[in-house]
């Protein structure tokens, strides 16, 4: 469809000086769409050069409606103050503004590109995005940010309400844990175990960013009776933070000096993609384990245990079964070491790839670990102590 039959359409509409001056918004620069619609309801014809700012009627005014708009862009002043209002309480650098339109106006938009073509328009969703947009920022002094705003802001047409989307803030470390009776992750029941790594840490960040809650997402995680040295990595996430300027070097210390089962460090802020990069990693770890054996060894058998070294076979453990597939995994051991404490206890340190179950390589799990300590010595064998030494960056 030519430009004159596009207008000729469009104007028996009946739409306002905005509404029709929208349906060209990409012809002409440095016009509202209201003056490009004064403009045409003052003309029989139209070319491409006639969105000029000498060829805007004088008087006119934005305030207007018609069928399309129902009146909506005449309360952006409203708008402007509900949204102003409902960011209120929060901290941050960065926004979105979008808009929810009722059902029909959407449907009449369209069914006007339908009949006039849509090669020149700006949707009405847009424009209202775009100049409730520009007022709010400007009052506000911040930045639109389109991929990854601090807030979003939904206002619902339909409802006549503010709706807030709070981005999280994300928060990368490292911890060490020392203590034998501790969780990574909130506990279910809170008869068995009270406390968590994660509340531990998270606590004073959710206090200080007055977030609704906080999440905890680490790279793997240890056994609640295994302690950890290897400063295991994590991101902590805190969910709709009224806060986000947090002083993470004093919460740091916080959280080290009020208790002695976690340490926290290297603390930094990360973006959401830190999550998947975290769970993706197949880190490598050395263990130092303590292991109890049936019967007494001579020292000749402990140097057996080098043929532990290369790659075994382990069935998932018993232990895990309930929430484990059932699979035969390959896993490398890197290197074995002993220490003999008596002919019934040793000292072993243990290299080992991401996901080798270190205690059934200890017992060999009735047989579902192949070798093991157990195998190569031909006596029971049970890991008492375990801890990570060192996990791979």
């Amino acid at each position: 469809m030519d430009l004159q039959k596009r207008f000729d359409k469009l104007k028996k509409l009946g739409l306002c000086d905005r509404c029709l001056g929208r349906q060209f918004a990409r012809l002409g620069y440095g016009l509202q769409n209201y003056e490009r619609g004064a403009i045409l309801k003052e003309s029989k014809e139209i070319h491409k050069n006639i969105f000029s700012q000498e060829n805007i009627p004088q008087d006119i005014s934005p305030k207007d409606d018609c069928f399309l708009c129902r009146g909506f862009f005449n309360k952006l002043d409203k708008y402007e103050k509900m949204v102003i209002a409902a960011l209120t309480n929060y901290e941050f650098n960065n926004l979105l503004i979008g808009t929810r339109f009722p059902q029909n106006i959407k449907d009449k938009e369209k069914e006007i590109w339908e009949v006039c073509g849509d090669q020149y328009i700006e949707p009405i969703k847009t424009e209202f995005n775009r100049l409730l947009g520009k007022r709010v920022l400007k009052r506000l002094d911040v930045t639109v940010e389109f991929n990854n705003p601090d807030i979003t802001v939904l206002v619902d047409l339909t409802k006549d309400k503010v709706e807030l989307q709070i981005s999280s803030v994300f928060i990368y470390g490292q911890y060490n844990k020392y203590s034998r009776n501790l969780p990574q992750t909130e506990w279910r029941y809170k008869n068995q175990y009270s406390e968590s790594i994660q509340e531990i840490v998270q606590a004073p960040f959710v206090e200080a960013s007055k977030a609704k809650e906080g999440k905890f997402h680490g790279a793997g995680r240890e056994d609640i009776d295994v302690r950890c040295f290897g400063k295991r990595e994590f991101v902590l996430e805190l969910v709709a933070p009224k806060k986000r300027s947090i002083a993470l070097k004093k919460l740091q210390k916080q959280v080290n000096m009020i208790q002695d089962k976690v340490e926290i460090f290297n603390l930094d802020f990360t973006v959401k993609d830190k999550k998947k990069e975290l769970k993706g990693k197949r880190a490598n770890k050395i263990y130092r384990a303590l292991a109890v054996l049936s019967k007494g060894i001579e020292e000749k058998d402990f140097k057996k245990l080098k043929q532990i070294v290369g790659t075994i076979k382990q069935d998932t453990p018993q232990r895990v079964s309930h929430k484990r597939a059932k699979l035969t995994r390959k896993r490398e051991i890197y290197k074995i070491d002993y220490d003999k404490l008596t002919s019934k206890k040793i000292d072993l340190t243990i290299k080992a790839e991401a996901g080798a179950y270190i205690k059934e390589l200890i017992s060999g799990d009735e047989g579902r670990t192949r070798p093991s300590v157990s195998q190569i010595l031909g006596c029971e064998a049970k890991c008492k102590r375990l801890d990570v030494l060192d996990i791979e960056k």
